[in-house]
């Protein structure tokens, strides 16, 4: 019997040794951990990124409510199928855009711009070619339009995320368009 208390005490030994030590690790004579850096902070949106946020927020919207009506209402199915994609990928999008203007302190509306009611409006109201036709056109000429937008938040900001953001919808809405056509 005494063989077997001593395996154990053997045994036993090493957990109890590391035990002690780090009891001694844990003592209340220790100073506190330093606190952590402060993390980075974005860049402040300067008056152009605010105006910059204002018309994608705005063309999110509304490419996000024409899509939705593109699926009911185009005849041609390329552009029905294609709405799904641009309505998932656009609301990611819009997603991405209010948490960057939360994280800047500003609002951002709801609902697209008088303006670009007046356009889903219309468009609501024509079914088949007729919508196609309208679809095809207002998509061309108002991606045409944010291009250049996205190109000069491309090379003139400072906020990369912006950057970034301003990129891809960039791309998106290229691909897009040459899926339109």
């Amino acid at each position: 019997m005494l063989v077997l208390s001593r395996r154990k005490a053997l045994a036993c030994s090493p957990l109890l040794v590391t035990l002690f030590a780090l009891s001694a690790c844990i003592s209340p004579g220790q100073p506190p951990a330093p606190p952590l850096p402060a993390l980075e902070k974005a860049a402040p949106f300067t008056s152009a990124d605010a105006d910059f946020v204002q018309k994608l927020n705005d063309m999110d919207l509304t490419h996000i409510a024409l899509a939705n009506i593109a699926k009911t209402h185009a005849a041609r199915n390329d552009i029905a199928l294609l709405s799904t994609t641009i309505a998932k990928e656009l609301t990611e999008n819009h997603d991405t855009l209010t948490k960057l203007a939360t994280t800047h302190t500003l609002t951002l509306p709801a609902k697209p711009s008088a303006q670009s009611q007046k356009v889903i409006d219309q468009l609501q109201h024509l079914h088949g070619s007729a919508f196609d036709r309208s679809y095809t056109r207002y998509f061309t000429t108002s991606t045409t339009k944010m291009k250049s937008v996205l190109e000069a938040q491309i090379t003139t900001s400072k906020n990369t995320d912006l950057v970034k953001l301003a990129t891809d919808t960039k791309t998106k809405l290229t691909t897009y368009q040459s899926e339109i056509k």
